[in-house]
């Protein structure tokens, strides 16, 4: 068994091997349900890492403020994926979460720009993704790996080589990890982002979203 420390100070024994997920399921099925994220000894991680024995834990839910960034972030990975699935050679680059929702950015073949009509397509593209609840997997590897995964995408690979070279700034961090290990998210067999993390388990734990606008560059 391993014992781990909650906000209030109590603690919790759960038996080894057990996740964040596992944590908020011995806690109480409301919380379970609510719970996107974990943080362990202060780092924000997926609710499905393993704790350790005296990890402090606390469970992130959907309707905190940290909950809504880790749900608007994967929302922005599923964006890019309907994206590059839909418009063959788009490249895409960061896709951060902000304060009211999520961007993410692209360049399409030939400098073409998304229309209202994109929109909607991009948008039916990204609900049926989250349908499929697709699981959200992470991948820590060397950042020479990762630029094999990324060789077709130039904006993904200067921002791993910035992370490498130690000239990274705070968005390059979030996108990429550090320079001793770059991490990538997986959430089917045709596609792959780089990213520090957490996500949601899956696509189906995303609800509503709209995509509002497009801004040119």
């Amino acid at each position: 068994m391993i014992k781990v420390r909650l906000p209030d100070d109590s603690t919790r024994e759960l038996p080894v091997g057990s996740t964040g997920l596992d944590l908020a399921q011995s806690i109480g099925k409301r919380l379970a349900q609510a719970a996107v994220a974990t943080v362990i000894d202060g780092a924000e991680s997926d609710l499905g890492v393993e704790l350790v024995d005296g990890a402090r834990v606390s469970i992130v839910t959907a309707d905190s403020d940290a909950g809504r960034h880790v749900l608007r972030h994967s929302t922005a990975h599923v964006l890019a994926q309907a994206v590059v699935q839909l418009f063959e050679g788009a490249k895409f680059s960061i896709g951060p979460a902000i304060e009211d929702g999520f961007y993410y950015d692209f360049e399409l073949p030939g400098n073409k720009t998304f229309s209202d009509a994109d929109l909607v397509t991009i948008t039916e593209k990204m609900q049926q993704i989250v349908a499929a609840d697709q699981p959200f997997v992470k991948t820590e590897m060397s950042a020479e790996a990762a630029l094999k995964i990324f060789k077709d995408q130039p904006y993904k690979c200067e921002i791993i080589q910035r992370v490498t070279k130690g000239d990274a700034d705070s968005v390059d961090a979030l996108e990429a990890g550090s320079a001793d290990s770059v991490s990538v998210y997986r959430n089917s067999e045709n596609f792959v982002d780089l990213c520090r993390g957490p996500h949601v388990p899956s696509t189906g734990r995303l609800g509503h979203f709209a995509l509002m606008k497009v801004a040119g560059a």
